[in-house]
């Protein structure tokens, strides 16, 4: 039998280093890698140069087989076609200037990429016929002929696939069609994720593009609402996280704790359960520091993650915490007296409070506590007296107290202080319990005097 591949003590009608280049194979080291009529096994040996951990080669002759063991006996040789093929699958699997032997190519073709790793490349070596047509044409070459398909026809069969076009292969003397190599992997579901903050258009985005694309979104607020009240299965950990921190109006806050706690693959794999089996858009805010969970559980899922990244347009929310403190402040600021309130109360009215808190910090002593009148106005100025001296503070730092609104029927929960006395630690007298505290609304009023807690007169009692 004349010799076909080229080895450098035997030239053979095949130009087989040249062929080599022209298939770009992947890196194989470590890799499995299966040649599908191997000839005399000058691929499988390149395989088994770089590092792969199994390689094995088919081929129906008998002689090329013996050959091929001969020269690469740490490869396996099987004499036997792609009727058999060996058990398990292949991270790469090669067949090169072989499909146009087929009785059935598009058959061959998915039987051999049915044997890929999750992540496997079929890399075909083959002739492909111009014509505009998707269309086998019948080609005779010097010994038969055989039929080659058109690159539309090659769509065609691979349209289910991946798969990408690297370049002419090398030609041969006697060659009827030119050769081309393709690489060919399954076709992973696309993931498309949108996880910028709240406020970034993400809703609004994915209707636009991915609704007329007939591509499902998920959204992971609503997914997160349904696990939390029990509407949807979840997993009892997670469905447990999740209700007891959900509000509606704080889920992203509930997703930030559900990652810092170590439910965010959990989480993934709940969003995950209404995406389906095909490409599918995800609309739920992630934090940047975990948003490589969610790439990762979906690689192990088997899809193709694509983050998806833009600038939010205008000016971002504030935070819901100073949003609150700002309107409880300007809702307050209008209880107070001024010459311009309207119907504004003739008299001044007796503040009530209590300092609640008292702490020693690098800055002073701070107090912190709440005082408001009947009608929700609140004190401007605290007068506090120490020891023997006198300290005047304004204006005072608003804190939003909803228990003290709630327990006086306050139409605003501003009613919150926190106020800082500049007084080193060796200023301060040994008896705290002796502090007395006033609040007016404005300089110069003695104002009323507030209270301490219970709690902090115990504590003073027992020592500073």
């Amino acid at each position: 039998m004349a010799q076909y591949q080229s080895f450098p003590d035997a030239a053979g009608d095949s130009r087989t280093l040249e062929k080599l280049k022209a298939l770009k194979l992947p890196d194989l080291a470590g890799r499995s890698f299966l040649d599908v009529g191997c000839n005399e096994g000058f691929f499988c040996g390149f395989a088994m140069y770089q590092g792969a951990r199994r390689v094995v080669g088919l081929d129906h002759s008998a002689l090329f087989v013996e050959r091929a063991r001969r020269r690469f006996p740490r490869c396996e040789f099987f004499q036997q076609g792609w009727e058999q093929l060996p058990d398990g699958t292949f991270d790469v699997i090669l067949l090169a200037s072989a499909l146009h032997y087929a009785d059935d190519q598009a058959e061959l073709i998915d039987r051999l990429l049915a044997r890929l790793s999750p992540d496997g490349l079929l890399v075909l070596e083959l002739g492909i016929v111009s014509s505009p047509d998707s269309e086998w044409i019948r080609v005779k070459r010097g010994i038969d002929e055989r039929e080659f398909p058109t690159m539309p026809k090659l769509r065609e069969l691979l349209a289910g696939h991946a798969w990408k076009w690297t370049g002419p292969s090398v030609s041969q003397d006697g060659d009827p069609v030119p050769r081309h190599v393709l690489h060919v992997s399954r076709r992973r579901p696309v993931a498309y994720l949108l996880m910028q903050p709240p406020g970034f258009g993400k809703s609004t985005i994915a209707a636009g593009l991915f609704g007329p694309a007939g591509i499902p979104v998920v959204s992971g607020d609503q997914e997160i609402s349904l696990a939390a009240s029990g509407k949807r299965e979840a997993p009892r950990a997670l469905q447990q996280l999740l209700a007891a921190n959900f509000s509606p109006y704080r889920i992203d806050q509930v997703i930030q704790e559900a990652f810092a706690k170590g439910a965010g693959e959990a989480l993934v794999k709940q969003w995950l359960k209404q995406a389906g089996s095909g490409d599918f858009a995800l609309d739920a805010y992630v934090p940047e520091q975990a948003q490589a969970v969610v790439v990762r559980t979906l690689n192990e899922a088997g899809y193709l993650p694509i983050v998806l990244g833009w600038e939010r347009p205008g000016s971002p929310p504030r935070p819901d915490e100073d949003t609150l403190r700002q309107a409880e402040a300007y809702f307050a600021s209008m209880g107070l007296s001024s010459p311009g309130a309207v119907d504004a109360a003739p008299a001044a009215q007796a503040i009530k409070g209590y300092v609640d808190a008292l702490d020693v910090e690098a800055e002073g002593l701070v107090l912190k506590g709440w005082a408001a009148t009947a009608s929700g106005a609140v004190p401007e100025v605290l007068t506090v007296k120490v020891g023997n001296t006198i300290h005047l503070i304004t204006p005072l730092e608003r804190h939003a107290r909803p228990d003290v609104q709630r327990h006086l029927g306050l139409s605003h929960a501003a009613c919150g202080f926190k106020a800082t006395v500049p007084l080193a630690r060796n200023e301060l007298p040994a008896d705290l319990s002796r502090l007395e505290v006033f609040a007016a609304m404005a300089p110069g009023q003695i104002g009323s005097r507030l209270g301490l807690a219970a709690g902090l007169r115990q504590r003073l009692a027992g020592g500073n």
